[in-house]
Formats: C-alpha cells, sequence, structure tokens
C-alpha cells in the first residue's frame, strides 16, 4: 500500500468518525503497514485485524475501539497510544513500546484464526506482549487470559481488576504495578519482580509464585493457600496467611494447645515454638497463653485479640505486628521487637499469683518488656500497670491514653513519644 493511500484512507476515516458525507471506515485489515509512521492519528473504530504493524511508529494514536485482532505490532512503537476497548486478541507485542499506554478494558486474550489451507482449519494463537514495554500502561480491567507477558516490563502500571488467568508472566517486571482485584488464577509470575506492588484482594489461586519478589508488596486479603512461594522473597510484605498453610507439625502444636487450654492442662500439649517461623500468619482471637515461643519469627502476623497470658516471647520479633486488644497479661516480652508493632487497647497488666491450694496469694507477675525494641509502636489506650519497661527502647511511641502507672521506666528511652493523657508512674 502506497502513502498516498494511506492518506486517503485516513482522510475518509476522519470524515467517517465525523458523520460527513463521502466518509468511510478504514479497513487496513491484512495489510502490510511495516514500518509505517502514523504518529497523532486518529484510527478510532478501524478495521486493522490481521495487519502487519511491526517496526511502525504509533505513538499518541487514538486506537481506541479498533479491531486490532491477530495484528502484528512487533517491536512497534506505541508510547501514549490510546487502546481503549480495542481488540486485540492474538496480537504479538513482542518487543513492542506501550510505555504510559491506555490500553483499558482491552480484549488480549488468545485469539483463533482461519489458516488458508482447508485441512488446518482455525489455528489458536495467544496473545504475544513477551519483552515489550508496558510501563506506566494503563491496563485496568485488561483481558489478558492466557497471554505470554514473559519478561515484559509493567513497572508502574495500573492492571488493577484485570484479567490474567493463566498468563505467562515469568521474569516480568511489575515493580509497584497495581494489580488489586486482578484475576491470577493458574498465572505464572516465577521470578517476576513484584517489589512494592499493590495486590489488595487480587485472585491467586493456583499462581506460581516461586523466586518471585514480593518485597514490600501488599496482599492484604489475598489467599494464598495452594500458591507456589518457594524461594519467593516476602520481606517487607503485607500479607496474611490462613494457619492451614502453616507446616503440619505446627498446626499440630497449634491443636495440641488448644485441647490443653480447654482441658485445663487434662489433656494436649502445651505448645513449643521456641523459634518457629509464624510470619504472616492470621492467628486473631488464638489463645497461646503459656506458650513458648522464644525466639520466634511472627512480624506481620495479626493477633488481634489473641489471649497470651504468661507466654514466653522473649527475643521474638513482632515487628509489624498487630497485637491490638491482645491479652498479654504477665507475658515475658523481654528482648523482643516491636518495632512499628500495633498495641492499642493491649492488656500488660499483672497476673495474680495463686497457691497450690488455687487460692490468692497477695503476690502479682507483672509484664516484662525490658529491653525491648518498642520503636513507633502504638500503645494507644494500652493498660501497662507494673510493666518492666526497664531498658526498653519507646522512641517515637504513641502512648497516648495509655497506664503506665507503677511501671519501670528506668534507663528506658522515650525521645519524641506522644504522651497525651498517658498515666507515668510517679
Amino acid at each position: 500500500m502506497t502513502p498516498k493511500e494511506i492518506v486517503s484512507i485516513l482522510q475518509s476515516h476522519e470524515r467517517w468518525l465525523r458523520k460527513r458525507s463521502g466518509g468511510r471506515r478504514a479497513n487496513l485489515a491484512l495489510q502490510d503497514l511495516s514500518g509505517v509512521a502514523l504518529p497523532r492519528v486518529n484510527l478510532r473504530n478501524a478495521k486493522l485485524s490481521g495487519a502487519n504493524l511491526s517496526k511502525a511508529n504509533l505513538e499518541n494514536v487514538d486506537l481506541s475501539n479498533a479491531d486490532l485482532f491477530a495484528c502484528n505490532l512487533q517491536k512497534s512503537r506505541l508510547v501514549k497510544a490510546d487502546l481503549t476497548g480495542s481488540d486485540m486478541r492474538g496480537c504479538r507485542l513482542r518487543h513492542a513500546d506501550l510505555s504510559h499506554a491506555n490500553l483499558e478494558g482491552v480484549d488480549l486474550r488468545e485469539g483463533s484464526l482461519m489458516s488458508a489451507a482447508a485441512d488446518t482449519g482455525l489455528t489458536v494463537v495467544a496473545s504475544d506482549l513477551g519483552l515489550a514495554s508496558l510501563d506506566h500502561a494503563q491496563l485496568a480491567r485488561a483481558n489478558l487470559t492466557r497471554a505470554n507477558l514473559g519478561r515484559a516490563s509493567l513497572a508502574n502500571a495500573d492492571l488493577s481488576e484485570a484479567v490474567l488467568v493463566g498468563a505467562r508472566l515469568k521474569g516480568a517486571m511489575l515493580r509497584e504495578s497495581i494489580l488489586d482485584k486482578t484475576d491470577l488464577r493458574d498465572a505464572d509470575l516465577s521470578g517476576a519482580d513484584m517489589a512494592r506492588a499493590s495486590l489488595r484482594a487480587a485472585v491467586m489461586k493456583g499462581a506460581k509464585l516461586a523466586g518471585t519478589d514480593l518485597s514490600g508488596a501488599d496482599l492484604s486479603d489475598v489467599d494464598l493457600l495452594g500458591v507456589d512461594l518457594t524461594d519467593a522473597r516476602l520481606d517487607g510484605a503485607k500479607l496474611l496467611l490462613k494457619p492451614d498453610s502453616l507446616p503440619a507439625n505446627v498446626q499440630l502444636v497449634l491443636r495440641e494447645h488448644a485441647q490443653w487450654i480447654k482441658s485445663n492442662g487434662a489433656v494436649g500439649t502445651r505448645a513449643s515454638l521456641d523459634n518457629a517461623d509464624l510470619c504472616n500468619i492470621d492467628l486473631a482471637n488464638v489463645n497461646l497463653s503459656g506458650a513458648s515461643l522464644r525466639g520466634a519469627r511472627m512480624s506481620g502476623s495479626r493477633l488481634s485479640g489473641a489471649m497470651l497470658v504468661m507466654s514466653d516471647l522473649t527475643g521474638a520479633d513482632l515487628a509489624k505486628a498487630a497485637l491490638d486488644r491482645a491479652v498479654l497479661e504477665g507475658v515475658n516480652l523481654s528482648g523482643a521487637n516491636l518495632t512499628r508493632a500495633d498495641l492499642s487497647a493491649a492488656k500488660f497488666s499483672p497476673v495474680e499469683i495463686k497457691g497450690l491450694d488455687g487460692q490468692p496469694t497477695g503476690r502479682f507477675w507483672p509484664a516484662n518488656l525490658s529491653r525491648a525494641t518498642l520503636v513507633g509502636v502504638t500503645l494507644v489506650g494500652a493498660d501497662l500497670r507494673t510493666a518492666n519497661l526497664s531498658g526498653a527502647d519507646l522512641t517515637g511511641a504513641d502512648l497516648s491514653r495509655a497506664d503506665l502507672s507503677e511501671c519501670d521506666l528506668d534507663d528506658a528511652v522515650l525521645d519524641q513519644a506522644v504522651t497525651d493523657g498517658t498515666i507515668l508512674p510517679g
């Protein structure tokens, strides 16, 4: 097709869009337009199915609602292009540059092509975006079912509510991308870079995340049961795993402890989980009173409303854990790391010691937080009466309305701590 013919088609298409006489919808289906330069042109609603646009310059072009079925766009330049609502099933976009492009609502599922040979019939072709550049692209609600995005770059891209069922994203760059409520069932994200990505309420059943970098990612309300997380990086990630995702032996310990608590020690066994990995586990309202959790790793876990009366958490890591409303009477948290943990309305009051006859002795066992790291912790409204906080680091802690009466604060650090309404010793 000559440049003059292309210009004529574009002019006619513009008249068609404006509903003027002599206008006609652009039909460039199956045309060889490789290497063509059409920046900023208006091809909205145009028919380009099966066209060869490889290496074409389509920067800032309007292709919204266009028919791009099985189009060859390999190595094309689609920077800031508007592709909203277009049919891109079976498109080949390998090495294409779609940085800052708008692909909201685009259909990128695999497509079926009619072969010229009568004996082969329909051929199913998956959309291929391998090695494509989609940084900052808008892909909200796009359908990328079984699309190939292997090693594609989607940094800062918006894929919220998109459908990526069975998509191949192995080694893809998804750093700081938005995948909230995205359907990633059976998607292969092995080795992908998803650091600081937002995956809130994403559906990930059957997804492969082996070796994936999820450091700092937000996985709130994501069910990761059965998801392959082998060698995945999860440091700083915001996620909660269900207790049934724990190793079988740990689950058994928790069940035995529950029986021990319920039977008042008659059956079951007191939990011993020293140095156990319990990071990012949802243990809200669990009763682990009397359990031994020395050196346990529990950062990011949810222990809201949990019972940890007289539990031993010496040296445990509870950084960023949620312990709001937890009952921690007589707990041992000496040397524990509680950096930026939420302990709002937590109860650290002393436990009354009873004699062998079960009668009160008049003596009390205070909570022990000596030498604990409580930097940036939230203790709003917490009950810390008589607690041992000697040598504890409470730098930047929020102690608003907390009760620290009769606490031992010898050598404690309270720099920049908020003490509005706080009851302090003496």
